[in-house]
């Protein structure tokens, strides 16, 4: 059995537009011939066609290549559902039945997405060992840029000062009468 190779592309729509883009069975392949990280998507594409035989007509040359397949999707509608009316019918209360959904049969495409590579950020001009509590009590003049607001965001949280060391613990009692004697309280 012969593996099905898939398109490399950066989006849908370059998938509809070239045909003769490089094709690639594995996602080694695919990287190999874009140079870059790829990820392998299943992407709906529009208009939907109200019948399959209509949808067939239109994509044919891309169902024949296997680059994509037909889906039957259903079309919701935004409005809120009006209240149904009761029915008397033998003795029993019906609702009025509903109308059947808008049907679409959609070409949903199968491709190896080139995913661009990430940009390094720019380092924060707020010294990572702040916390947002003391920037927000500190009166600073200026907004912070979204990257100084992520940076103390991810940044740990710090004491200010050491924690005082605790005379008794959790389930211990002084006793009243002698305060230099601790007892388990249990």
């Amino acid at each position: 059995m012969s593996a099905i190779s898939h398109p490399v592309a950066h989006n849908a729509l370059e998938v509809l537009q070239k045909p003769d883009l490089p094709r690639a069975v594995r996602e080694r392949e695919a990287s190999d011939l874009s140079g870059k990280t790829v990820a392998f998507v299943n992407e709906t594409v529009e208009p939907g066609f109200a019948s399959e035989a209509e949808a067939q007509g239109v994509y044919k040359a891309l169902l024949d290549a296997g680059v994509g397949r037909l889906a039957c999707t259903f079309e919701r509608t935004r409005k809120a559902p009006k209240p149904l009316k009761p029915i008397m019918k033998d003795g029993k209360r019906w609702g009025e039945p509903l109308s059947p959904p808008d049907v679409r049969w959609k070409l949903v495409l199968s491709y190896w997405k080139i995913i661009p590579r990430a940009r390094k950020a720019a380092p924060p001009s707020i010294e990572p060992h702040l916390q947002a509590r003391a920037v927000r009590k500190k009166a600073l003049d200026v907004a912070l840029t979204p990257e100084e607001v992520r940076a103390l965001a991810h940044a740990p949280l710090m004491a200010y000062r050491p924690q005082k060391a605790l005379d008794h613990g959790l389930f211990e009692v002084v006793l009243p009468e002698n305060p230099d004697i601790i007892i388990p309280d249990e």
